[in-house]
């Protein structure tokens, strides 16, 4: 069986916009974890407020074990390598890691829907630089999604998932 690509990165990198893109462009299912998880559970706003973020977590790593034997193109939610069973799910695994800054994120993302970030936007720069570590270590190849024209960025992450592949 074909190995997924895996799109790693913090919140608001583009994992969903441009692994849509891309399993497009590979001819590859396209599987997005927190849609695993909010199809099966609910929004994770309400997860998160309700039963916690350890509950959220759980059930993130059912849907990263659920997502990695599809061979598509898989993308995770930003929080996804702080639990240590998800990245040995990941370790061998075809992983890019999508950097961004928080100014770009910032100034593109809906507050409302990301419940880690809702009572202080700051918690970007905050948990990017607690994950930073992991999202290098787990990742084959990075692709820089900020300030840069989608198209181009596509080009750059399609020809680095094809070398990973």
């Amino acid at each position: 069986m074909t190995n997924p690509i895996v799109l790693i990165g913090p919140m608001g990198a583009g994992k969903t916009t441009l692994g849509r893109k891309l399993a497009k462009l590979l001819d590859r299912k396209f599987v997005d974890t927190d849609r695993l998880v909010s199809a099966s559970h609910g929004p994770i706003t309400k997860i998160f407020e309700t039963q916690g973020e350890d509950r959220f977590r759980a059930l993130e790593t059912k849907a990263l074990k659920k997502a990695l034997m599809t061979p598509g193109v898989v993308a995770t939610g930003g929080g996804v390598v702080v639990t240590e069973e998800n990245r040995e799910l990941l370790t061998g695994i075809p992983t890019i890691f999508l950097d961004t800054n928080s100014d770009w994120v910032l100034a593109r993302i809906n507050l409302e829907k990301r419940p880690l970030l809702k009572a202080d936007p700051g918690t970007w720069s905050r948990l990017y630089e607690e994950r930073l570590g992991y999202y290098r270590q787990l990742a084959d190849e990075t692709v820089i999604t900020a300030n840069r024209p989608i198209r181009v960025v596509l080009e750059e992450l399609e020809s680095k998932a094809r070398n990973v592949i």
